[in-house]
């Protein structure tokens, strides 16, 4: 489902208020229009559970975030193994991908299981799964 999005007319850019309706009749190419992208249109599917973080670390650079990125999160996504969420373990607030081996769960920043935190047993607060990052430029 692709949400509209109203975007305010850029004067500027769009200089006519209405193109179609300066000649007195409609385009014949008015059904093959393309309306302006806006990447909310890409990156959300539930406005309401869909949240932003910026990430203030470069621990998960193996999957692609790295300080400044903007991680995209919505709550409504299913959380299982491998599944990159975003939790809080001891009051701290962590970018992980959940990882099931056996009957235990770990917390790890790579697909090893190097430092990976063992939280089977633990109570942690999982607020969402990771839907989208976004990589700023200059990095």
């Amino acid at each position: 489902m692709i949400r509209e999005v109203a975007i305010p007319r850029d004067e500027f850019i769009d200089t006519l208020e209405s193109p179609s309706k300066v000649s007195g009749f409609v385009s014949p190419a008015e059904d093959y229009a393309k309306k302006r992208l806006h990447i909310a249109q890409l990156l959300v599917k539930d406005p309401t559970n869909t949240f932003y973080f910026q990430a203030d670390d470069d621990q998960m650079r193996y999957f692609g975030i790295m300080k400044g990125s903007i991680i995209v999160v919505d709550k409504t996504l299913p959380v299982k193994s491998g599944t990159l969420i975003v939790c809080c373990v001891d009051d701290e607030w962590l970018t992980r991908k959940l990882c099931t081996r056996g009957n235990s769960k770990f917390l790890c920043i790579n697909d090893n299981f190097e430092a990976c935190l063992n939280i089977t047993g633990r109570d942690i607060t999982i607020f969402g799964a990771v839907s989208w990052t976004c990589l700023p430029h200059n990095q």
